[in-house]
């Protein structure tokens, strides 16, 4: 029940801050949402395992990674700015969560948080509130090649990481979120040499 409970509000957090950081961007979250959901789910799942393996610090930079690899293969957004808008809604999420902390904790300040970031993303989405980029301004021309590589790398390193510590549950998630995101790069590949 309480791996239930932690992947619900998990989640719901992990959910809130993509659509925040697409709905900032003036993306439409909901053209990604079921794929949104699977990751939401896996990340939750890894956050979960990787504290109770007491290794929680990890938790964080991987759900970055992901948030930045989620980005650039199935929104098909360049890498950096899959970076750059991947660190501003997270870290906006993080930092109205430390301001909440004080007030409500645990599962309440995730939904909390998660249900105000929804709501917030909703009205800069409806009113077009948020910015606008350019995103070919900062495309490399070896980038797809980078994000395979980044992604391939990211999994060999976490899985040589949960062996020494015998997860192999992590090494299940992170190999299906990898395996998730390889197949987005290469179909976006397939689909860029096609047009």
């Amino acid at each position: 029940m309480e791996l239930v409970t932690f992947l619900l509000f998990s989640t719901l957090e992990v959910l809130a801050v993509f659509v925040f950081m697409m709905a900032i961007f003036r993306e439409n979250p909901m053209d990604f949402i079921w794929q949104t959901v699977v990751v939401s789910i896996l990340m939750g799942l890894q956050s979960h395992f990787l504290r109770g393996l007491e290794l929680g610090y990890l938790a964080t930079v991987i759900n970055l990674l992901c948030y930045v690899l989620f980005l650039a293969t199935i929104v098909r957004l360049p890498l950096i700015w899959s970076a750059i808008i991947s660190c501003t809604g997270f870290f906006l999420y993080g930092i109205v969560q430390a301001i909440l902390f004080n007030v409500v904790g645990g599962e309440l300040l995730q939904l909390v948080t998660s249900i105000l970031f929804l709501v917030l993303s909703y009205g800069l989405y409806r009113f077009g509130f948020g910015f606008t980029a350019d995103y070919d301004l900062l495309r490399f021309r070896w980038e797809k090649i980078m994000v395979v590589s980044v992604i391939l790398v990211a999994f060999v390193l976490l899985a040589i990481t949960m062996y020494i510590q015998e997860s192999w549950a992590n090494i299940l998630f992170f190999g299906a979120s990898s395996v998730l995101f390889l197949y987005y790069a290469v179909r976006k590949e397939r689909e860029d040499m096609s047009d």
